[in-house]
């Protein structure tokens, strides 16, 4: 059974709607409104805020322990600063990023119905967009997985009793196997949130920004057709020339006014994607390097690859 461009298409944005929705962000629905689950992940990054001032306080102030900064900064300045831009920025800008979703369903539907060069284009579109989102998935999973296993290898195989990230609770004392066992139920509890939502907020992204390059070709056939025909002689073939000529002008506004609202949507979160991984990435290797964070390892493969992914795609977008 051959499924159709626009089915597939769908059928992506729909698991970025499900996650979305887990998160309680799922702006991409028309009726969307704030609701419990919103609020449960605003009040999970502040508290995650809270326990991170708390946890500078009791390291540096305290203890005297400088390098409890650094770790505060890798998953602070890095992961948390933009989990909360990016909620910010699915709440304020739900109207564009509706306007995108459908202005590519509409070039999906109309678009597969032409002959097979547009429908090569669509496949690409569909093709790069479905490897971005199971390269996401992985890498979403291997931080959650991963950064808790390197805690739990450590406590059962050395006995090492050492928190996943510098974020301590008030009035919990970690050093204690009941407190270290909470401590790290919560941390757990909040990265995997936190996993979940950066995977869903990263396809809001990454959904809209490849699907240039599917505009970019669908205008490459329409030129192609309409050298076709400027290729003929006959006064009907001016004709046809000229419709299609305006037909390519009007797909190219069309395409510009796609790249505005992308660029109006997305420049913040850019910016600050951009920054905070690469504040993440110094501070982690800093923490690796001086071994006061065994976990970092793992965090920093995370960013490394999530700087890759987005700077390869807007390289793409750029050539394009």
């Amino acid at each position: 059974m051959t499924h159709r461009q626009s089915d597939r298409f769908k059928a992506i944005v729909r698991i970025t709607k499900i996650c979305a929705d887990i998160c309680g962000a799922n702006v991409l629905e028309h009726d969307y409104r704030i609701n419990v689950r919103t609020v449960l992940v605003f009040v999970i990054i502040i508290l995650t805020f809270v326990f991170m001032s708390y946890t500078i306080y009791d390291g540096f102030f305290v203890q005297g322990d400088w390098k409890i900064i650094l770790q505060v900064l890798s998953i602070g300045a890095g992961t948390l600063v933009q989990g909360f831009v990016k909620l910010l920025n699915c709440i304020q800008q739900q109207e564009n990023f509706r306007f995108l979703i459908g202005e590519l369903y509409d070039i999906y539907e109309e678009y597969e119905l032409k002959h097979t060069g547009y429908q090569r284009h669509l496949n690409k579109g569909i093709h790069l967009l479905s490897y971005i989102m199971k390269l996401c998935a992985f890498i979403a999973v291997l931080l959650v997985i991963g950064m808790a296993a390197v805690t739990v290898v450590r406590s059962l195989v050395f006995d090492v009793n050492q928190v996943i990230v510098q974020c301590l609770i008030p009035g919990v004392d970690h050093t204690t196997p009941r407190g270290f066992f909470l401590t790290c139920i919560v941390q757990i509890s909040f990265i995997a949130v936190g996993g979940f939502g950066f995977y869903a907020g990263d396809m809001a992204f990454f959904t809209p920004i490849t699907q240039i390059v599917t505009f970019q070709g669908i205008l490459r056939c329409k030129m192609f057709d309409l050298n076709e025909v400027l290729e003929k002689d006959g006064e009907e073939n001016v004709k046809k020339s000229t419709e299609m000529l305006k037909e390519v002008i009007k797909f190219h506004q069309r395409y510009m006014v796609f790249l505005t609202v992308t660029q109006d949507t997305y420049f913040l979160v850019i910016l600050v994607q951009i920054a905070t991984y690469s504040t993440g990435i110094i501070c982690t290797i800093f923490c690796v390097l001086l071994g006061a964070w065994p976990g970092g390892y793992v965090y920093m493969i995370y960013c490394f690859v999530m700087m890759y992914v987005y700077c390869g795609v807007g390289t793409l977008v750029e050539v394009t």
